[in-house]
């Protein structure tokens, strides 16, 4: 498995090859990762081979030449260019072996480094996407002509292609009918082990909802903020009995309207993730944002797994028929969707609606269990590579 992010690293793309790892190697599957690391020389630990790489966060004037110049033209998104070679190398101590490679995405140098892998040894390669290459709305749109080009020679090389939504994959179909029976969906899931649940609501005089997690791009609270004002100025709800809090990094508009309401709060600020995991357990409400100013949403956003595992009321921010409206559409979760298409009036009675409802914990359907398990995905990920080997 090539995964450039991979725990212990703090970065929300390390948990699905993680989960991926841990399961499939309990259904006997021998998987050995190679990720990035620090070290100049190669560290590993247990199945887990770490090759120095710039990560995402890595400053600018840290980062090697050839790192800085791929950022700044054809990879502004991509982060690890510099680590492709490295992963050839300590891919190169099998070369003897019968291996099957998986990369995930993104960023997408690590399905760079699974081509050449393949090219170079001849072992057959699942490639999964966490994110889709062309048309993600939070890619310029200068990288576009690279991002096609690179995705087709993706499609035309692997041996399979994991969407990690079923709209994504439909999408991908209608694209590339040609390599139509390539397309796999595996969604994004959660991992049973780690004890996500609602805990007690401490004692106080409000009700606290929350969203935890960075707040970047079209994820964007404005049309549950701009009802809440409506609302509170028009008297109809008590701004005192309420406080809507945005746990985690976001832009200036949000600091700047903490600013200005009493029961609104944001300031900006990152938390480890077992504290920002207890401050949503303790909420009396969770808010889900999803791309909404995109003509189609393909994604499902992470948190929505640990959302519905508390079981406490949730208001998405979404469009009508995206994955996270139907999701929590099967979920047994009580929820509320906003879409930007609702007039306001419709949205003003969501909102009133989502703040009526009890904050009992709720336990998620057998429905979401069965399809968002990582034991269970893990066995449809060996189902795939079963297949793809008996192809090849």
């Amino acid at each position: 498995m090539i995964a450039l992010l991979y725990p212990p690293d703090p970065y929300s793309g390390a948990a699905r090859p993680h989960r991926l790892a841990k399961y499939l190697q309990r259904h006997g599957y021998p998987v050995d990762v190679i990720a990035g690391g620090n070290e100049s020389r190669c560290v590993i630990a247990d199945n887990v081979y770490r090759m120095k790489a710039a990560y995402p966060t890595l400053p600018k004037r840290y980062r090697p030449v050839v790192e800085r110049a791929a950022r700044l033209t054809v990879l502004p998104c991509d982060c690890g260019i510099t680590w492709v070679p490295r992963v050839i190398r300590v891919a190169n101590r099998w070369r003897n072996e019968s291996r099957l490679l998986i990369s995930t995405s993104p960023p997408l140098t690590t399905h760079l480094a699974a081509l050449w892998a393949k090219k170079k040894f001849g072992w057959p390669w699942i490639a999964d996407f966490r994110d889709p290459l062309v048309g993600n709305p939070f890619r310029p749109e200068r990288t576009r002509k690279v991002d096609e080009h690179l995705e087709r020679l993706f499609f035309q090389n692997a041996d399979a292609v994991i969407a990690n939504t079923d709209s994504l994959a439909r999408l991908w179909r209608a694209r590339y009918p040609e390599w139509a029976e390539k397309i796999e969906t595996l969604w994004n899931g959660f991992d049973p082990e780690d004890g996500i649940q609602g805990a007690p609501i401490p004692s106080r005089p409000y009700r606290v909802y929350r969203h935890v997690g960075a707040i970047y791009g079209d994820r964007h609270p404005d049309l549950l903020l701009n009802s809440l004002h409506r609302l509170i100025g028009s008297r109809q709800i008590d701004g005192s009995a309420l406080r809507m809090e945005m746990i985690g990094s976001c832009d200036a508009s949000m600091l700047s309207a903490a600013r200005q309401a009493s029961w609104f709060r944001c300031d900006g600020v990152e938390v480890p993730k077992a504290e920002a995991d207890r401050l949503a357990a303790e909420s009396d409400g969770l808010i889900l944002l999803d791309v909404t100013k995109s003509d189609a949403a393909l994604q499902l956003p992470g948190k929505i797994f640990d959302y519905l595992r508390i079981g406490r009321p949730i208001l998405a921010c979404t469009v009508a028929g995206s994955p996270a409206d139907r999701v929590l559409g099967q979920s047994g979760i009580p929820y509320v969707c906003l879409y930007p298409q609702d007039a306001r009036d419709e949205i003003d009675r969501k909102v009133l609606h989502y703040l009526g409802l009890p904050s009992d914990s709720v336990a998620p359907s057998e429905w979401f269990q069965r399809n968002f398990n990582a034991v269970a995905q893990a066995e449809r990920l060996a189902a795939l590579i079963e297949k793809v080997r008996s192809r090849v």
